[in-house]
Formats: C-alpha cells, sequence, structure tokens
C-alpha cells in the first residue's frame, strides 16, 4: 500500500512538473511572445490598414509588436527595448503559482476587457461567481501549444469555449429543448449583454505622438456575424480608424466579458418578421443600410444604433458611420474631448472582415431583412464582382464596390468615352473580401466615363455618369 501510495505521489508530481517545465518551450510559440495578431490584421496582402496609411507596421512610434502595461508583474516599468517573458505575468520567483497571478496585470494589456470590467463597470456571471482569467483559460491559451498562430481566432489558437471549458460541456435538457437553432448559435450571441469598442481612433496621434486616441468608448450594441472556424452565429466587434481623411474598419468575432446567466435576448430582439421593432433592421429595410454612428455636430457626440445589428452581405457599403477627425494636435493629452469634426464620409476606404463573414442572403430573410437587390445578394458571395457605383448619376463623388474571392493583385482604373486612362483608383494586393472606395471627379467634365476591376484573367467594366 504504501509503495502505490509513493508511486502515486510521484507519478502527480511528474505529471505536475512536466507541465510546468513544457511551458518554457511552449511560451516561444504562443502569442503571449510572438504578438503575430496585430501584424496580421495589418498587413496588405489580408486587406488590412497597411495599404491605406501607408505606414509601416515597424514604424517607431507604432510599438505594437511588443505592447504592453505600464508595468511588469514584478512592478517595474518596461525598458525602451521589451522582449516579451515570463514577468509579464508572473512575478519573479513565484514558481507560476497561481496565486500570485493579478487580474489587473492581465487587463493592463487586454484593454477592451479593462474598458468592460473598470470604465464601464459591465456585470459578467463568470466575475461574478469568483472567477479569474486563468480559470477558464489553461495553460495552453497562455502559454501556447507548440504551434504558431497568426492570431488568436486561428483555430486552435484559443482552446477555450464555452462548451468546451468544463462548466457547460452538458447543457441542461431544457436549454436544448428550447433552442430553435438547433445548435447554430454561439453562446455569446444570446448571453453576451452588449459588445464594446473605442469608436473611430485618430492615427495621426498615433503615428505623430505615440498616443492612443479615440472619440469615445460606445456599448449597448451586438453585431452578428457567422463565426468562420465553426459557422456559428456569434459576436462581433471592429476597429475604426481614420488617418489623413482616409477612414478604415476591421471587423471579427469578439467574446464579450458581459455575459448574463439568463438570455440576453428573445426571439423578438433579433427578429423583425416575429414582432421584434429593431432600429437597425428598420434602417436596412428602408434605406438599404444600417447608420451605425451619427455624428452630432450640436454637441460633438454620438448616436449609436443600439440593440442587435446583423451585419448585411453588403456590409462594406450598407455598414455605415461617420467617421471623425481630431481637430487638436496629435501630441495633446489623450482626455475626454469634443474637438472633433466629421472627415465627410459615412463609406470607409477600406473594410476588413476575418475569421468571420456577414450573414448571408438566407439568413437575412429569417431576420426579417430585405436584401436591396438580387444583383448586389449574388455579387457579395466571395466571387470577382464589380458592382454599378452609387449613386449615379453624381456630383462629384461616388462610391464604387467590388468583391475579390482570393489572395490577388486588383487594379481599378477610371476611363473617359475615348478609352483615355483618366486615373487608377486602385494597384495593390487584396485579401478576399468585399471592398469599396469612392471616386472624386471634381477635377472632371460631366459626361460618361467608364470604370474596370482587372485581377488575373478577370475583367469587369462598367458605366458611369458625372453632371455636375
Amino acid at each position: 500500500m504504501k509503495m502505490r501510495i509513493l508511486l502515486s505521489v510521484l507519478f502527480m508530481t511528474a505529471f505536475i512538473m512536466s507541465d510546468i517545465f513544457a511551458q518554457p518551450n511552449n511560451f516561444n510559440t504562443s502569442l503571449h511572445k510572438t504578438r503575430n495578431g496585430k501584424a496580421w490584421w495589418y498587413a496588405a496582402e489580408r486587406g488590412g490598414f497597411a495599404p491605406i496609411s501607408g505606414v509601416p507596421f515597424d514604424h517607431p512610434n507604432m510599438k505594437c509588436d511588443k505592447c504592453h502595461g505600464a508595468t511588469d508583474a514584478d512592478g517595474n516599468a518596461y525598458p525602451a527595448t521589451f522582449t516579451p517573458s515570463c514577468v509579464d505575468c508572473h512575478p519573479t520567483n513565484s514558481a507560476f503559482n497561481k496565486d500570485s497571478l493579478k487580474v489587473s496585470q492581465c487587463l493592463s494589456c487586454h484593454s477592451r476587457q479593462n474598458t468592460e470590467i473598470n470604465a464601464m463597470a459591465l456585470p459578467d456571471v463568470h466575475r461574478t461567481a469568483g472567477f479569474k482569467c486563468w480559470d477558464c483559460h489553461g495553460s495552453q491559451d497562455m502559454h501556447g501549444d507548440g504551434t504558431v498562430y497568426n492570431s488568436q481566432f486561428d483555430p486552435g489558437a484559443i482552446k477555450t469555449d464555452c462548451d468546451n471549458a468544463g462548466c457547460h460541456a452538458t447543457l441542461p435538457s431544457t436549454h436544448a429543448g428550447n433552442d430553435p437553432h438547433n445548435g447554430k448559435l454561439h453562446c455569446n450571441s444570446c448571453h453576451a449583454s452588449t459588445v464594446i469598442t473605442c469608436y473611430n481612433c485618430h492615427f495621426e496621434s498615433q503615428v505623430v505622438g505615440y498616443k492612443k486616441r479615440a472619440r469615445m468608448q460606445i456599448k449597448d450594441f451586438v453585431l452578428l456575424v457567422n463565426r468562420t472556424k465553426d459557422n456559428k452565429v456569434t459576436t462581433a466587434s471592429f476597429q475604426s480608424v481614420t488617418y489623413e481623411g482616409k477612414a478604415f474598419v476591421a471587423m471579427g468575432p469578439y467574446s464579450a466579458h458581459s455575459i448574463v446567466k439568463t438570455g440576453a435576448r428573445t426571439c423578438s430582439s433579433c427578429h423583425a418578421n416575429f414582432g421584434g421593432q429593431i432600429p437597425a433592421i428598420t434602417q436596412y429595410n428602408t434605406n438599404g443600410f444600417i447608420k451605425f454612428v451619427t455624428f452630432n455636430a450640436a454637441d460633438s457626440g454620438l448616436t449609436v444604433t443600439k440593440g442587435v445589428v446583423p451585419v448585411p452581405n453588403n456590409y462594406a457599403t450598407a455598414f455605415r458611420m461617420d467617421y471623425l477627425t481630431y481637430n487638436g494636435d496629435p501630441n495633446d493629452p489623450v482626455v475626454a474631448s469634443k474637438n472633433w469634426s466629421p472627415i465627410g464620409k459615412d463609406i470607409p476606404d477600406g473594410f476588413q472582415m476575418l475569421y468571420a463573414t456577414p450573414l448571408s442572403a438566407e439568413q437575412m430573410t429569417k431576420l426579417g431583412m430585405t436584401p436591396t437587390s438580387v444583383d448586389e445578394t449574388e455579387g457579395l458571395n466571395y466571387s470577382f464582382r464589380l458592382n454599378q457605383n452609387y449613386p449615379n448619376p453624381f456630383n462629384p463623388v461616388t462610391t464604387i464596390s467590388y468583391t475579390v474571392p482570393e489572395y490577388t493583385n486588383v487594379t481599378l482604373s477610371i476611363y473617359d468615352m475615348s478609352g483615355k486612362l483618366v486615373e487608377t483608383l486602385i494597384n495593390k494586393q487584396h485579401a478576399p473580401g468585399v471592398y469599396s472606395i469612392n471616386f472624386n471627379a471634381v477635377n472632371l467634365a460631366s459626361g460618361v466615363y467608364f470604370y474596370e476591376l482587372k485581377s488575373g484573367n478577370f475583367s469587369a467594366t462598367k458605366k458611369l455618369m458625372l453632371m455636375k
């Protein structure tokens, strides 16, 4: 008996020690060490902000590849040159004891969760129950599993999910019996009380003054998309940014830490055809687009479309926001300010959606949304497509949208009636997705012009009319 007990103790000790000593080896491949995510999203080949901003990712004031909080886990300020290491999270000589970890250290890097908890004081059933970050996110999420991932959204990068965290591996029969979606919704779609984001980052402040400046934090909305790794409808968030008169949006899945035990929504919260009064769907069915954020000139405030916001399949032109710029000095301290003004557009120069797809025409119909046209619905199914510009006729600005199904170089050019090249609007690498660009013909004479989209063997041409 004593021998069996001794062997058991030795086995458990060996198991624990092997896990501890395995972590440093895996840590070098973890996202906490590589910090790959921001560079992956920013890159031109994935439709990122780089070609629009013209600012390289390694710009000295960007520092995105080595972002960190104010101090390390020992309380020491980070030096000018920084290499991610264990002390980012674990105090020195703590023997990796979980009791030495602090949620505040996690939140010093994970700013959206910090905003949810401290700035917005959003309740969460897990925090109420006393859960800490590491109670859900195990060592593989924290320290890696030996595979280098490009983003936390890569399949396998984050092992933790609602249905595999131990607590919810088996749902009550009453839940399954009352689920009309047959498991096609991710838990967040019903149980996240809100999604949040910081609206309209001012990129000049980042590049010039190394200041992270946004107009304000917004909440009380839930964007719905399809998560590509399991094709479930889930919540999404976005980052919007302006720079030198250009606007950009990056959108992807978002796991809100604002979870309520009883679903935050009923059928009528999402389905206009079930009697729901849903502002986003009303806007879409009336205007053909959703004006998600409107700038109020009187007080420099924002009006945000609240509630469920289904992301339509023509999102690049139909998901609209008033894009702003900061009127002060980029070196100003980052404090609450109303010194902002519109840049004059509500359709971005680039719209990147990764690890998610918009709702399909079928899904939109089930919610009571009416697609604007059959051509538009079919054209956004990730095949090459050049859409008709809008408005047309126009004076002097119109929007041209198009769809790209693969990583490829794309050119978009304007020609006059004689076939002479007037302007090349686009000539760059694209990731699969839906894109739009504004064409300003202020210096051209009234008349008929043509715009041509070319990529490899694909070519399409449409007519536009300038009437001054």
